[in-house]
């Protein structure tokens, strides 16, 4: 069931299972990108940019929060979740491709987002430091290869 969720179509909804964590600067998975206009993703560049960096930096923040008070609900939309769908959809998918394989993965990544947030500042209400620490792992193995894989696409003509 993938009800819980922001992007429902993603690797988990087509696959039935997780995908493996993409290293940061490695290009082994996945092993090809899908072609889309180098227009498409620098216009998806100049929206979105400035709002994935503030992704980033907001859950890079809350990496040092202390209680779960100083972590925004996952619903909170200081965390740009859906404009990273949004840039996905510009990077992966075209008119020619549809719904690729990487567009589903890359939403896969970003659903880890949302759950770990949920789930690092439920830890950190229980007051599990441990098992806060765990969660704030995979989200930041999620956000790691999310960007990995977008900056695959950013070429010195996008970016």
């Amino acid at each position: 069931d993938n009800s819980n969720v922001l992007f429902n179509q993603d690797n988990y909804f087509k696959f039935g299972a997780a995908a493996q964590w993409i290293e940061p600067g490695t290009t082994e998975f996945p092993k090809t990108m899908p072609f889309v206009r180098v227009q498409q993703r620098y216009d998806a560049l100049k929206k979105y940019g400035e709002r994935i960096n503030a992704a980033k930096e907001t859950i890079v923040k809350i990496g040092s929060a202390e209680s779960a008070s100083d972590v925004p609900d996952k619903e909170d939309p200081i965390y740009q979740l859906r404009a990273l769908g949004l840039m996905s959809n510009s990077f992966f998918a075209s008119e020619n491709t549809g719904t690729t394989n990487e567009l589903m993965l890359s939403r896969w990544y970003i659903n880890e987002m949302y759950l770990r947030i949920g789930d690092y500042r439920a830890a950190l209400e229980k007051g599990d430091v441990k098992g806060a620490k765990d969660c704030y792992s995979y989200l930041n193995k999620a956000l790691n290869s999310y960007l990995t894989m977008v900056n695959r696409s950013i070429t010195s003509k996008v970016g």
